[in-house]
């Protein structure tokens, strides 16, 4: 094999600490060098190769435990040993007998997407305990932490304030009742996300991160409480679980036909890098709004917040109009009629979609005075 030079970072055994360094592999030997410093470390058989997961980093463990980490997928794939399509690349041309064989396998994948993808998410969430759930979580946010978020710059009293609204809303869960009979641990923490801009998030243990910038642009209790409640549906009602077992699937199906099944299941699982790349499908993102209503209205709260933070994503951060059967969420305008339609059935006001001015009762309650009707 040709002389490669792959840069990238090492990581210790077992620790977030790492250093700048470049991977060369000359023959069939492989070295780091770190600065001045050229370290040996054995035949390039001994390397294990992670499997590619999209467009995220690329992992190769080294024989003595040390993790090397590197954004440059193509240098890594030639290293790679083999694998069904490594076969097919080298075999290409070779002749016309591969023209039947590339039209057959995206039939067959999907053929395996749709027999073994419900199986496989069924059988791990069934096996998955709740404490793997807690460590997903931490090991999600140390990640998430380490290269996108930072410190929250929201004062401790505004943190307080909107805690106070999420423990109004896990106490009105308590008396509806739970989804799922896992016992999820609820915390809510603040994050400075940058160019993430508005959002909320949650993760599979309860963990529910709320942006500084969703805070500041969001400013009514009333829509941050529907958010909030929106999150909390996603854990109770475990979709991203869900999410997280799909995607599993699909990487798992992946590398039995190339082969190379690498470390898929440790890095998704124990360091959540997976996890950042999920997003929910139509129908949780849908249940996830009713479910913040219900939870609203069952704590005495103002359902039409979501109708609120649609309206401005739409008008601040313009959304897909069109080609909804494509996206991975609902059109917004979609969502926001389903929570209208709630509005009406329960025999309540919709809210003034055209007024910028907020609404009494932006503590969250409802208001006193009815909603103005257009």
């Amino acid at each position: 094999m040709a002389l490669h030079r792959i840069s990238g970072r090492i990581f210790e055994q077992q620790s977030s600490d790492y250093s700048d360094c470049e991977l060369v592999v000359d023959g069939d030997r492989a070295f780091v060098h770190s600065g001045a410093i050229k370290q040996d470390i054995g035949n390039l058989a001994q390397l294990k190769i992670q499997a590619r997961l999209g467009s995220f980093a690329q992992k190769i463990t080294l024989p003595d435990g040390r993790v090397f980490e590197t954004e440059d997928l193509d240098a890594v794939e030639q290293l790679r040993p083999g694998g069904f399509w490594n076969t097919v690349a080298k075999t290409e041309k070779t002749g016309w007998h591969l023209i039947p064989l590339a039209i057959a396998t995206p039939f067959m994948a999907f053929g395996l997407y749709k027999l073994m993808i419900p199986v496989l998410i069924s059988m791990g969430m069934s096996i998955t305990p709740d404490q793997g759930l807690y460590a997903l979580d931490k090991s999600t946010l140390r990640t998430l932490d380490r290269i996108v978020l930072d410190e929250t710059e929201l004062t401790a009293e505004r943190q307080d304030e909107l805690t106070t609204v999420f423990n109004k809303l896990l106490a009105a869960k308590e008396k509806t009742g739970s989804k799922s009979d896992r016992n999820f641990k609820y915390k809510l923490l603040f994050r400075d996300a940058g160019p993430i801009g508005p959002n909320a998030f949650a993760m599979p243990g309860g963990t529910i991160v709320v942006t500084d910038d969703l805070v500041q642009e969001f400013d009514e209790d009333h829509i941050i409480a529907a958010v909030l409640a929106h999150e909390i549906g996603h854990v109770d009602s475990e979709h991203q679980l869900r999410q997280v077992y799909r995607a599993l699937g699909m990487w798992f199906m992946i590398t039995m036909i190339a082969g190379d099944a690498g470390e898929i299941l440790e890095d998704a699982l124990l360091e959540g890098s997976a996890v950042l790349s999920l997003s929910y499908s139509r129908e949780h993102e849908m249940g996830a709004d009713n479910y913040s209503y219900d939870l609203l209205k069952a704590a005495d709260m103002r359902t039409d917040g979501l109708v609120g933070f649609f309206d401005r994503l739409q008008k601040n951060y313009p959304l897909p109009k069109k080609g909804e059967w494509a996206m991975s969420h609902p059109v917004a305008d979609n969502r926001i009629e389903n929570i209208i339609e709630r509005i009406i059935a329960d025999g309540g006001t919709p809210p003034d979609r055209n007024s910028d001015t907020p609404s009494d009762g932006d503590d969250g309650t409802k208001s006193d005075e009815p909603v103005k009707e257009e």
